[in-house]
């Protein structure tokens, strides 16, 4: 799986799922003796082949379709400590790795967006983290872990249907009964209104922009027809 937004216009972004099918090895990379069960490299690998279940983009040069190379990816953090003498020593760690990991399991939110073949939801509260929600406009913390009702419908809604999805445990009848937090209604009812108003005003603009067409066209077929009036007297 991605596991950071590479080129989202082609689906290869947090999320996307696929399959390895080959690894380019560092060319300095001493012979290795495959008949071993683990392999340890000395190099990081120049790149590996992936076969993403979705992508838009054009099939490369000599690779199967969908099939794009992931080369690693270079990132530096800054780490700022104190020292005994209260002194800020900032440190420079650079960190070098593929974009992606397993996709033995993942969050609701990498799975958005996709339909997945075969399911198995986890809804039962987990151990982190907290997720209010709303009861007749009251907030209400359910407990560390809880979670909302955005998380529900993305989990329950991966599966095409009721007998491709199944739920691993038991969870929480209550996350159910709650209400989205009105500041986000509020603001999705202002978007609304955005939305319908940027609409008629394009209309309008359209209809305004149609009549001085035509009204231009009139004044210069009046004036053609008064120019050959007067050639003709």
């Amino acid at each position: 799986m991605v596991t950071q937004n590479v080129e989202t216009d082609l689906d290869i972004a947090n999320g996307a799922r696929g399959t390895i099918v080959d690894i380019w090895l560092d060319p300095n990379e001493p012979l290795l003796a495959l008949q071993q069960p683990l392999i340890k490299l000395k190099y990081l690998p120049v790149c590996i082949l992936v076969k993403l279940e979705w992508m838009h983009a054009s099939r490369l040069k000599d690779l199967e379709e969908s099939v794009i190379p992931v080369e690693p990816t270079y990132k530096p953090y800054h780490i700022s400590c104190q020292t005994n003498e209260g002194t800020i020593v900032t440190c420079t760690v650079h960190r070098c790795q593929f974009l992606m990991t397993t996709a033995y399991a993942f969050t609701d939110y990498c799975s958005q967006g996709q339909t997945i073949p075969a399911v198995i939801v986890d809804i039962a509260t987990p151990p982190t983290g907290v997720s209010d929600t709303f009861v007749k406009g009251k907030k209400l913390t359910l407990c560390a872990g809880g979670l909302s009702l955005f998380n529900l419908y993305v989990a329950l809604s991966r599966s095409s249907g009721c007998q491709t999805i199944r739920l691993l445990r038991d969870f929480v009848m209550k996350v159910f009964q709650g209400a989205h937090c009105p500041e986000l209604l509020a603001e999705n009812d202002r978007l609304e209104y955005l939305n319908e108003k940027t609409l008629k005003e394009w209309k309008e603009a359209v209809r305004t922009a149609e009549h001085v067409r035509r009204s231009t066209y009139i004044i210069v077929h009046l004036n053609h027809i008064e120019s050959l009036c007067g050639k003709l007297l």
